[in-house]
């Protein structure tokens, strides 16, 4: 069997993609992974900020300049599934969190440190934009 041209574009465009992708994921991971050895383990946390920075912008180099699209209906997919799970999962921490929280403070059975209340009122934040997002989209469409 012989190759069409179409074959050979469609593994180009695969390997491209490919190529693309395992560029931008790993300048993001050497970034973080570097930047972290830098700052903690080296005690550099100038010099490792500066190599994540640096990961972070070669992650959007590699997406912004890659010659294929990098991410199909499938990936969507995956991705709409993945951050429904994840926004439910951190729901009910947030609902089971702070209604905690807020029992232990009335009664007097723990005093909450401030930090607690600093992340509990930052991913109701995290909800407020969320929902804010949701409800600008679906009037939109």
């Amino acid at each position: 069997m012989t190759r069409t041209e179409t074959d050979t574009t469609a593994t180009d465009r695969l390997s491209k993609r490919r190529f693309y992708r395992r560029l931008m994921w790993g300048s993001l991971g050497a970034g973080v992974g570097v930047g972290l050895l830098l700052r903690w383990g080296l005690d550099y946390p100038l010099a490792g900020e500066a190599v994540y920075l640096l990961g972070v912008a070669g992650f959007v180099a590699a997406a912004w300049r890659s010659p294929v699209t990098l991410f199909d209906e499938r990936d969507r997919s995956i991705e709409l599934r993945a951050s429904g799970i994840t926004l439910g999962v951190f729901a009910v921490v947030l609902a089971a969190g702070a209604t905690a929280s807020r029992i232990a403070t009335y009664t007097g059975a723990y005093d909450v440190p401030p930090e607690l209340w600093t992340v509990l009122t930052g991913y109701a934040a995290m909800f407020v934009v969320f929902a804010a997002v949701y409800l600008a989209l679906r009037y939109r469409s």
